[in-house]
């Protein structure tokens, strides 16, 4: 089948499914560079687009975000495309095939098949001044050619990273050389030199770097490369010139697509610091546990990282606070570094005092590069809680609220009722004395706690006669301050037998069945036991 049938054929059945990559085509190529792509160590001017100026975004280009959602292995940067930077939106069956009449380049034509052509290129070049002694930055390279036309001499997208200036003699323009090089090989980087075996006539090549993406879910390009180094040596202080490009080869069908990582254009960048407590208010307190300084990998540095530091401030190290000797050490394949502090508790009233984390390289210019992060050390707020300690209730109220509230503390504190309930107020029982405990935990961590007292104002009252008569006075042995609380009661005649017993009584002893005469009553309120007697008059229940 010709190729631009299959191009069209395959056009008709894409299908738009729902991309987890989000691609923002709204940035010049001015804002792609300087605020996407360039990283520490590297001031940039002179940005042009397809050889000119551009003050307004441009076809090919844009900038990607959630790529840790796909199978990209990047998660933030810079699009450069053959095509549309929104095309390269998954699934692979979107397929892309825009046609963008954006002509060629001479060194896009110098690194493809002789005699063929470039078209829709996209190129992207800026001046840089190092601050250190190499460049590098990351990026993936994919393709809508894969896998058809991994072996086709016409038909294999190209795209090249040419660096000029001091030091650099090259066959590109400029005497620029290609530094996007397939890892420990001098073989550009191309659908040629990386892919996957089409099972057919075309083995292989260089596979451990090339990602099989038909009947992906992410990326539409059918077949991209694992993530790469572009990287060289430059000399600090000089002017150096980059040209990023990438165009159709042979005809303008099938998109093609770099990828470069946000941040990762850098020259022996410093790792980043964060000044970061458990807490998150930028202080620490003396006492308190779980604060640190944190270190960041610099982007696109995979290997170890060294730290070294050192610290300023007006706290002393090893006196008001601890914390390990540098350097510090970034192992590979992990993003940041923790380095634990504790402020040391001395018991003396100081006010707040300071801690300034320095991270520091010295550049090959023998400049010292700095970056910087300051904590405080206060003197630790105690927590206070704000409650009535003590209630004297009007034996009225079946339940009633305790309050409570703190200050001081570190972060946020956590009242606690008992052993569990986390709120400000609680409902305790209104009818019946009780001592509740509420405590309060910051994320110093400490604690403190406080008792409140409820007294009901429930007397207990017994009476000593009862006329169980029926006239609805006086019937029943009623206990006032009994109601609600814990309690027994045992009643016995004058021979000692028990005629009457209950736990949690309720009022409801009438005498039935019994004779006038003098019994005798226990009766137990909570910790506090009575006794007497209890005359029984007139009983009409018998």
């Amino acid at each position: 089948m010709p190729r631009k049938l299959l191009s069209i054929l395959v056009g008709c059945a894409a299908i738009q499914a729902s991309a987890q990559l989000n691609v923002n085509t709204a940035l010049t190529p001015e804002e792609l560079v300087q605020d996407i792509l360039v990283g520490s160590g590297v001031s940039v001017s002179n940005v042009t687009f397809n050889g000119a100026g551009a003050t307004t975004p441009q076809d090919g280009s844009g900038s990607f975000t959630n790529g840790n959602s796909t199978n990209l292995g990047l998660d933030a940067g810079l699009i450069l495309s053959s095509g549309l930077a929104t095309s390269v939106v998954g699934p692979a069956t979107n397929f892309g095939s825009d046609q963008l009449y954006t002509g060629s380049d001479p060194d896009l034509l110098a690194i493809t098949t002789p005699g063929n052509t470039i078209l829709d290129k996209a190129v992207l070049e800026f001046d840089f001044v190092p601050t250190g002694d190499s460049l590098k930055f990351s990026y993936v390279f994919g393709s809508e050619e894969y896998p058809s036309f991994n072996c086709s001499a016409n038909f294999n997208d190209v795209f090249g990273f040419f660096l000029s200036g001091p030091g650099i003699n090259g066959p590109y323009t400029n005497n620029a050389i290609n530094i996007a090089l397939v890892p420990g090989t001098n073989l550009p980087v191309s659908i040629a030199n990386i892919h996957g075996s089409d099972g057919l006539s075309c083995p292989a090549a260089n596979e451990q770097y090339y990602v099989y993406n038909t009947g992906g879910t992410t990326i539409a390009l059918n077949g991209f490369t694992t993530v790469l180094r572009a990287e060289a040596a430059v000399t600090c202080g000089e002017t150096y010139h980059i040209k990023l490009a990438i165009g159709d080869a042979g005809d303008m069908a099938y998109n093609s697509a770099v990828f470069l990582q946000a941040g990762s254009f850098r020259s022996n960048a410093v790792p980043q610091v964060n000044a970061a407590t458990f807490h998150g208010s930028g202080a620490t307190a003396e006492g308190c546990e779980g604060d640190y300084f944190a270190f960041f990998r610099p982007a696109g540095a995979d290997s170890t990282v060294v730290v070294n530091f050192f610290l300023t401030g007006t706290a002393t190290p090893g006196v008001d606070f601890q914390i390990p000797p540098s350097p510090a050490i970034i192992p590979a394949g992990q993003d940041s570094v923790v380095i634990p502090i504790t402020a040391v508790e001395d018991g003396i009233v100081e006010g707040p005092e300071s801690i300034i984390m320095n991270v520091f390289e010295i550049n090959a210019c023998g400049d010292t590069i700095i970056n910087s992060s300051i904590m405080a050390i206060i003197d630790y707020p105690e927590i206070v809680i704000h409650t009535e300690p003590h209630l004297l209730l009007n034996c009225d109220q079946d339940s009633i609220p305790l309050y409570a509230y703190t200050s001081g503390g570190l972060g946020q504190v956590v009242l606690t009722w008992g052993d569990s309930l986390h709120a400000n107020e609680v409902y305790v029982p209104g009818m019946e004395n009780g001592t509740y405990t509420v405590s309060a935990t910051d994320e110093c961590p400490r604690s403190v706690a406080m008792e409140v007292v409820v007294d009901a104002g429930c007397q207990v009252i017994i009476p000593n006669v009862i006329t169980p008569n029926g006239d609805g006075m006086n019937d029943r042995f009623h206990i006032d301050g009994i109601a609600g609380r814990e309690n027994f009661v045992q009643i016995w005649n004058r021979w000692g037998q028990e005629v009457f017993s209950a736990s949690n009584y309720q009022n409801n002893f009438f005498a039935k069945d019994l004779s006038d005469g003098t019994y005798f009553y226990f009766v137990r309120v909570l910790d506090k036991e009575y006794t007497g007697n209890l005359h029984v008059l007139g009983n009409a229940r018998k």
